[in-house]
């Protein structure tokens, strides 16, 4: 017996969090990147200003997981840009994390 398909035709959005959640994880990994570029052409001599966009960078992790992870109690929208962004944003929490344990 065939099942039957069914169709809606209600437009489905992308998650406004979800899309938040992935600019912050496209700006943690860039502020990472930015600040590993840094570190090896300063020889590691780059001083608190660094460090502190550094944590900038991990507070923008950590706000992406959870806007990631709020963004899927949302109804009748697309969850594309919110696994994205969790993904990445999880990601670049680790790496944070694991800088952070590093220097300490």
């Amino acid at each position: 017996m065939a099942r039957k398909r069914m169709y809606s035709f209600a437009e489905k959005k992308h998650s406004q969090r979800g899309l938040v959640s992935t600019i912050l994880g496209g700006v943690s990994l860039v502020i990472f990147l930015a600040l590993a570029y840094l570190a090896y052409y300063l020889d590691g001599q780059g001083g608190a200003y660094m460090g502190s966009i550094g944590l900038m960078g991990a507070v923008f992790s950590v706000m992406g997981v959870i806007l990631g992870l709020v963004s899927f109690r949302e109804q009748d929208t697309l969850f594309l840009f919110s696994k994205i962004g969790t993904i990445l944003s999880g990601c670049m929490m680790a790496i944070w994390i694991f800088v952070i344990l590093i220097g300490i």
